[in-house]
């Protein structure tokens, strides 16, 4: 719907402008030009009339990985799977419309929510059962751990990274981890007219669910040949117009030092495209038992995580994009793993020409005292995903790899605002969907997990826009750029139930972008 000037009345806007124990609202706003135009409402070429519904700013997702959303849709979609039995089925429906030889791909499983005596990854037996002239890999949920058949296993090369292919009795089990999981993303690397494919389905899936920005976060591996494909997606949907809804990108490390010789600072491109700056892996997952942790996993005795980058090259990483003037985005974990980032973060912090750079560890979960303290010195955004909570019941994925204390330890979203640190959420797209985490920072079983209702919704749209530059974007303002999503109830009146409300519609630079198959709204002009 393009209409130079829109206006939507007769509801409860909320503006997010002030603090959480401050709320601003109006009855109605009008976007013209693609930018917040008034709050007290006036006239429209378009308007909407909300019936008593909720606008909110749109949502900023600070750490999503769209290439997945987008290809978890063309291909499998595990994550909605509640046991192996359904999962193998899903992978093997993919199969049947798949041409011999051709790879059968599954993404988002969670065996640790299945019943118990199922609880264990995918195995090539299992997988063999599926297909065995197919190769088939199966991600995890959190992205560091693959399922393989036999097929699989033989036309991936896992030579030098078999140290990540898991085994038993000298067998391999057909999961594989880490560097090995590098490998198996390289070997199914979608082409250009895939990634461009895929791509338009994740952005129209954000568009789906109130998020006006995402930022892209590189994955664990990047394309051996020149060129992402995901890249010239990106920058080819930019060129058309056909972006529904902002993004923002983080190049992997391996790309740093290219992006670092151009001397591209972060916040290049425009309000629809942007570079953002480095993305970093320092340890693994949790999920995968290899975060790197200060002692031992519980279930996994003797093993206490892994690095995955050398720390002289994740110093010289940080100290090309310092030089660039580039923010940086870390994947860390563990308590070990975010230790060195701190580490490495101040070491570099004096070389940035910025007082700004926006220096962010993304996970955080196992943060200690001392270096979320750390972290709100630095300045160091903490980018969390709270839907991760949903692993921190009794007997969940927390206590079961790490034991009962970090059940009530792990992101620990109050305890880092009341430090000072500034908070980001995103999805990590576990699941996609910022209800859903809103949901479970409001409701998370712990009070150092939890936060408000205003301090959850400022966290997922003015804190993510602070974290990637775009201090345009995050509330509804005079001046500031035309992005809200409008809701079917008001999340602070029901708390409990946030992720159950449904989003009715998504205007992106005041246009229309997705509207819900029967929104019942009424539209004059």
């Amino acid at each position: 719907m393009n209409a130079d000037s829109l206006a939507l009345s007769g509801g409860t806007v909320y503006t997010l402008a002030g603090s959480p124990t401050e709320e601003s609202t109006a009855d109605g706003i009008v976007f013209r030009d693609g930018r917040v135009a008034d709050l007290a409402g006036g006239t429209a070429e378009r308007t909407i009339d909300l019936e008593g519904r909720t606008v909110l700013p749109g949502f900023v997702d600070a750490h999503a990985h769209l290439p997945w959303v987008g290809i978890a849709l063309h291909e499998t979609d595990l994550s909605a799977a509640d046991d192996r039995e359904e999962a193998l089925a899903a992978l093997a429906e993919n199969a049947a419309d798949t041409a011999a030889g051709d790879w059968v791909l599954g993404f988002g499983y969670d065996e640790s929510t299945w019943p118990a005596g199922e609880d264990d990854p995918l195995t090539r037996g299992e997988l063999d059962g599926v297909s065995e002239t197919h190769p088939i890999a199966a991600k995890r949920v959190d992205g560091h751990a693959v399922s393989l058949n036999a097929t699989g296993l033989e036309r991936v090369d896992l030579d030098g990274v078999d140290g990540d292919v898991r085994r038993e009795g000298g067998e391999a089990t057909g999961v594989v981890v880490e560097d090995a999981v590098i490998r198996v993303t390289e070997a199914t690397y979608p082409d250009r007219e895939k990634a461009r494919t895929v791509l338009e389905k994740g952005a129209r899936r954000a568009a789906e669910l109130g998020i006006t920005t995402v930022y892209d976060m590189a994955g664990m591996a990047t394309p051996n040949e020149p060129g992402d494909p995901f890249h010239a997606a990106l920058f080819s949907a930019w060129r058309e117009d056909a972006l529904p809804v902002r993004v923002g990108y983080y190049v992997h490390v391996d790309r740093g030092d290219a992006l670092a010789d151009l001397e591209i600072a972060s916040g290049f491109g425009d309000d629809r495209l942007s570079i953002l700056g480095l993305k970093v892996f320092a340890d693994g997952s949790i999920g995968a038992q290899s975060a790197k942790l200060d002692g031992e996993f519980a279930d996994d005795p003797g093993n206490d995580g892994q690095f995955v980058i050398d720390r002289d090259r994740l110093r010289e990483a940080f100290a090309a994009a310092a030089r660039a003037n580039q923010s940086i985005a870390t994947h860390a974990i563990g308590t070990k793993a975010i230790e060195v980032v701190l580490d490495a973060y101040e070491e570099v912090l004096p070389a940035y020409e910025t007082d700004d750079p926006r220096l962010r560890i993304e996970h955080a979960e196992l943060a200690t005292d001392d270096q979320i303290e750390r972290m709100a010195e630095l300045d160091v955004i903490a980018s969390m995903q709270p839907n991760f909570l949903q692993w921190s019941a009794p007997g969940g994925l927390y206590e079961a790899r790490l034991g009962e204390r970090w059940r009530r330890e792990n992101n620990r979203l109050r305890t880092m605002r009341d430090a000072g640190v500034r908070l980001a959420l995103g999805s990590d797209t576990m699941p996609f969907g910022p209800l859903y985490g809103i949901h479970h920072a409001v409701n998370a079983p712990h009070d150092a997990q939890r936060l408000s209702v205003g301090e959850a919704l400022r966290a997922y749209t003015r804190g993510g826009a602070y974290a990637g530059f775009a201090d345009e974007r995050g509330s509804l303002e005079p001046g500031k750029l035309a992005d809200a999503v409008v809701l079917d109830r008001d999340p602070f009146e029901h708390p409990e139930e946030i992720d159950e409300i449904e989003v009715v519609a998504t205007v992106v630079g005041g246009e229309i972008v997705y509207e819900a198959p029967d929104p019942g709204l009424e539209t004059t002009g």
